[in-house]
């Protein structure tokens, strides 16, 4: 969980978990505190992108 403080005053206004978009106003200052998260989609790997990984190799008698 994450805590939403005021920008103003530092007054705890709520905790939070995965949340998109939030708006509250402290009751203390009257402050409106906003909050925007973005997802970031990411396309997956095509088979021609996997293949060219090149595998390390680790050998277990370095040390």
């Amino acid at each position: 969980m994450k805590d939403l403080r005021c920008k103003k005053c530092n007054k705890l206004l709520c905790r939070y978990r995965d949340c998109i978009e939030l708006e509250i106003k402290c009751p203390r200052c009257g402050t409106v505190n906003s909050l925007t998260s973005y997802v970031h989609i990411t396309k997956p790997k095509t088979a021609k992108e996997e293949r060219n990984v090149i595998p390390v190799r680790s050998d277990s008698n370095v040390g």
